[in-house]
């Protein structure tokens, strides 16, 4: 008797506790044209760098740049020893002048029949030979000296005036800072929305309200297969000179916009780090569903798939509920 007396009793209770209706907000999700954008980090490279270097084996012996300054394209930056260059040139200069008036001396004597045709071409041809000769030492000289090849900003040098110096000796960096191109890689699920001359706006932790607007001009066709991301590359006006080439800086690809489903954030709980949600479907009945969410702003959460637009989903009341509850629409 005491047997059949406990199990009405269970079965009063659990059938009780089935019949339990838990009261909840919920709502559908809305229906909405957002900015479409993708964040990630990237870093900031010159627009142009190069590496000073020789192409001779020589003794520096003026270095003409300040270390950290803007130097203008073509100014001289290095010059090398070049004393004996210089005598060299001095004597073939000197031998092209009595060169070129021994050669005048004979036309005048030819066209007076007092000298061969032989001789006049024999003079023409050492003229000839000097003017090459001087072209090529003044070549060794201009190798004697290192210009700039563009506008920009010098490194640190790595050598001294009296320092001798190898071909592939680097003797200082040079930058273009002005502009700075900016090198991010993307997901490749965002292959088909990244174009040449997508807009994008840099902001950095570093710099407080810094806001670079610019526009992607290199797209990589290379898919990394093991990051699965491809290289972007856009270029920025470095006003001021803020940014420096190997800044990491934080930017932001900015879309067209697009429609998509949005839920109050408070509506989407975690577990195992897989979002889910409470549907509540046509018989008051709680459904656990798995989503897949987007971009977080304002208090809202976009839902990329997992419902649709006419589900109900609870936004207040989660922490009462489980998957087969039966609950009560506030």
């Amino acid at each position: 008797m005491k047997i059949i007396f406990f199990f009405i009793f269970f079965s009063f209770f659990i059938n009780a506790e089935a019949q339990q209706i838990i009261t909840v907000s919920a709502s559908a999700p809305q229906i909405k044209k957002i900015d479409d954008f993708l964040e990630l980090p990237a870093s900031v490279i010159a627009n142009e760098n190069v590496e000073i270097t020789s192409v001779v084996s020589e003794k520096i012996k003026k270095i003409l740049f300040k270390e950290g300054k803007y130097v203008k394209k073509n100014q001289i930056l290095v010059e090398f020893t070049d004393s004996e260059e210089q005598a060299k040139l001095r004597q073939i200069t000197a031998e092209l002048e009595e060169a070129k008036i021994n050669f005048e001396r004979a036309k005048k004597l030819i066209s007076k029949g007092n000298i061969s045709q032989s001789i006049l071409d024999n003079r023409e041809m050492l003229k000839k030979k000097l003017v090459a000769q001087k072209d090529e030492m003044q070549a060794k000289l201009e190798d004697l000296k290192i210009r700039a090849p563009f506008d920009g900003i010098t490194s640190v040098k790595n050598f001294s005036e009296g320092s001798f110096i190898k071909p592939g000796d680097v003797i200082t960096n040079l930058y273009d800072i002005k502009k700075l191109k900016v090198q991010g890689f993307v997901p490749e699920n965002f292959l088909t929305k990244v174009k040449d001359n997508t807009k994008f706006l840099v902001t950095s932790n570093l710099i407080d309200n810094l806001k670079v607007n610019g526009n992607i001009s290199i797209i990589d066709p290379l898919i990394d297969d093991k990051t699965r991301t491809f290289k972007i590359i856009g270029v920025i006006e470095n006003k001021n000179e803020i940014l420096k080439p190997g800044m990491m800086i934080n930017l932001k690809l900015l879309f067209s916009k697009r429609e998509t489903l949005l839920l109050r954030e408070n509506s989407v709980f975690n577990q195992d780090n897989i979002s889910y949600v409470y549907l509540v479907d046509n018989q008051n009945k709680i459904l656990k569903k798995q989503i897949e969410i987007g971009v977080k702003f304002d208090g809202v959460v976009e839902i990329l798939s997992g419902i649709q637009p006419n589900d109900l989903i609870v936004y207040e009341g989660i922490n009462k509920i489980r998957d087969g509850s039966i609950v009560k629409i506030k």
